[in-house]
């Protein structure tokens, strides 16, 4: 225990000789404003510390973009609407299955439907043995359903009104391409290559011509059928009241004429090798290759369809 006598002493000691004067507080001072002086201020403190981080922030954007950039992603190229790239109908239509359903409000309410459309006054048509065929954009290649030749094409015009000959002739199909049969469609519909591709050609009415002799509307409209469509009204697939619907037409269906109707409906009806022939609708009338009222048809459709 340290003595009180000796508490100056060993005070003395223990400052190193430092004596608690006006001299040491002056010091004292000094040495605080020098560290004050020094010491890095709050604010850049701060300011440093948003730069790090926004420096942070910057390089982990900077790597994201190099991810979504990454070769061999692939992208989606936009084109304006209405505009088809050359190509693009063949591969939509082209490589879909055949006896597929591809019945849609999208393919009625296009113009025209699934009948091809012209760029003068008359559409793409062929011309057999006194029957007119109009050119089908659907499906776009058909080499796989030809059977029998019909004969090669004598004349090519582009205007078929005007020609009265008895040859194979066409406004689209260059002379000399063969024409064939489908089987299994009778009259109804035949094939030509069109450019590089087999395009099917539907039965129709032109230039005041719709049934040849003793024709019926069976000869323009086959049996076979798997789906109808009917704009408007909605799609009928059950494949026993599709035929009961066919039935329909083929026997209470009149005649009324060789004229091409024009209606703001349409008829699709689809058959097992894929091929989807055209009806134009107004009323209760029918019309492709002339025009056929049938109520009772219309009627059991509106009670069958989807």
């Amino acid at each position: 225990m340290i003595k009180l006598s000796r508490l100056r002493e060993v005070a003395d000691e223990t400052l190193g000789g430092l004596t608690a004067d006006s001299t040491l507080f002056h010091r004292a001072k000094m040495k605080v404003a020098r560290d004050h002086a020094t010491a890095p201020r709050p604010v850049f403190t701060r300011a440093l510390a948003y730069a790090l981080s926004f420096m942070f922030l910057l390089g982990i954007g900077a790597s994201a973009l190099m991810i979504f950039k990454k070769p061999g992603i692939p992208t989606l190229d936009s084109m304006p609407a209405g505009e088809l790239q050359e190509g693009a109908q063949q591969s939509a239509s082209g490589n879909l299955p055949r006896g597929s359903l591809t019945l849609s409000n999208d393919r009625a309410d296009t113009e025209g439907g699934v009948w091809a459309q012209g760029k003068g006054p008359n559409f793409p048509l062929l011309r057999v043995d006194g029957r007119f065929y109009r050119l089908l954009d659907h499906p776009f290649d058909v080499s796989a359903l030809t059977g029998q030749s019909l004969g090669k094409v004598a004349i090519n015009t582009p205007e078929p009104a005007l020609d009265t000959g008895s040859g194979i002739l066409s406004n689209v199909v260059a002379a000399d391409e063969t024409v064939y049969a489908i089987p299994s469609m009778q009259n109804a519909v035949i094939a030509a290559k069109v450019g590089s591709q087999t395009r099917a050609f539907q039965r129709v009415a032109f230039s005041g011509t719709a049934m040849v002799g003793s024709e019926t509307l069976g000869d323009t409209l086959p049996q076979g059928a798997v789906a109808m469509m009917l704009t408007d009204l909605g799609t009928v697939s059950d494949p026993g009241t599709v035929n009961h619907l066919v039935e329909t037409l083929l026997s209470k269906a009149a005649y009324q004429g060789s004229q091409l109707l024009s209606g703001k409906q349409i008829l699709l009806i689809q058959y097992q090798n894929g091929l989807v022939l055209q009806m134009a609708v107004s009323g209760n009338n029918v019309s492709a290759a002339g025009t056929w009222a049938c109520p009772d048809f219309f009627e059991e459709f509106s009670k069958a369809a989807e």
